[in-house]
């Protein structure tokens, strides 16, 4: 279905986002309006045609696709805003209310992610890819990672993930799940209060969710991101 460059044609490259990682600033010839485009050598095709078939709120939707040679052009929405990890660069530190709003909104996201049929698993969920934008929204990015839910699966196949974050199933231990990005919410809950990567000091009942986001066993952990979300609004 993506073997056709045609519809890709329609974007011209105007500015570098990142040469290394391949990721331009397009404009629709026609149009006019600004996109981003993404070549990509490390994705998982079905969960960009799902996203292509059915766009997530708060990801980036996906307009035009090509495929050829184990390479995916991929374009998408363009997303004005600044990632948490560029607000963190900048010194600036988050209150724990804060945080947990954030982590709130980003379960929101997740839900839909992981309730699409099949499931799809983000897989890196970190500060550099949450995008915070002016009207206080956050927008999930980068799923270069994310694969689709197999859970006849023993283990992952590709070993995928940030150190800090990922769940130790990303390393071989296991099969990645919904409880993979739950994990990777944990982590980001304590680093985000905690850009050092110590001992975040936290309110004893966000520290309590924290505990069972980051259980080693998956089945530990809570049982979705909208049971995480639930138990996230009683911290506030």
């Amino acid at each position: 279905m993506f073997d056709s460059i045609l519809p890709v044609s329609y974007y011209k490259e105007i500015a570098t986002i990142n040469e290394d990682h391949k990721v331009y600033i397009v404009q629709h010839v026609e149009t006019c309006k600004i996109y981003v485009k993404k070549v990509l050598t490390v994705y998982n095709t079905a969960v960009f045609e799902q996203l292509f078939r059915h766009p997530v709120i708060h990801t980036p939707r996906i307009y035009a696709m090509y495929e050829k040679d184990d390479v995916l052009t991929v374009i998408e929405e363009y997303v004005s805003g600044e990632t948490l990890q560029e607000i963190l660069d900048m010194g600036v530190s988050f209150s724990e209310p804060e945080v947990i709003d954030y982590a709130i909104k980003l379960c929101d996201i997740l839900s839909e992610l992981h309730g699409q049929s099949p499931s799809i698993i983000h897989r890196d969920v970190k500060p550099s890819n949450i995008m915070l934008t002016e009207d206080s929204r956050i927008i999930l990015l980068d799923l270069n990672a994310a694969r689709i839910s197999q859970d006849e699966k023993e283990r992952d196949t590709r070993l995928l993930g940030t150190e800090g974050y990922a769940a130790p199933e990303q390393f071989g231990f296991g099969n990645s799940t919904c409880q993979t990005d739950i994990y990777a919410v944990g982590n980001l809950i304590k680093n985000l209060l905690d850009p050092d990567f110590g001992q975040a000091k936290v309110s004893s009942r966000l520290q309590s969710v924290l505990d069972k986001c980051l259980q080693i066993n998956p089945r530990d952990r809570f049982a979705s991101a909208e049971h995480l979300k639930k138990c996230l609004s009683k911290c506030t």
